[in-house]
């Protein structure tokens, strides 16, 4: 597993500048791991864990627009 990123890539990023709240997809890891359909030799359709950069959080570890209304206020 790699390390996550400091920012998200949106310049500004009033979330990335906070510390405060954890990103609750991957708990503040930055990775998640879900699953994705995978057919077999057979022709049966199974799930296979993938591990990758969470998406909501851009990879930082860090809630990104959590709940609506609740945007930092220091840098708008």
């Amino acid at each position: 597993m790699n390390e996550k990123r400091d920012r998200c890539g949106n310049t500004p990023c009033s979330w990335c500048d906070r510390d405060d709240w954890t990103c609750r997809f991957c708990l503040g890891s930055g990775w998640w791991r879900p699953e994705k359909p995978h057919r077999d030799n057979s022709g049966g359709l199974t799930w296979a864990r993938v591990e990758e950069p969470c998406r909501m959080c851009g990879n930082t570890g860090k809630e990104h627009d959590p709940l609506p209304g609740s945007a930092p206020t220091s840098h708008r």
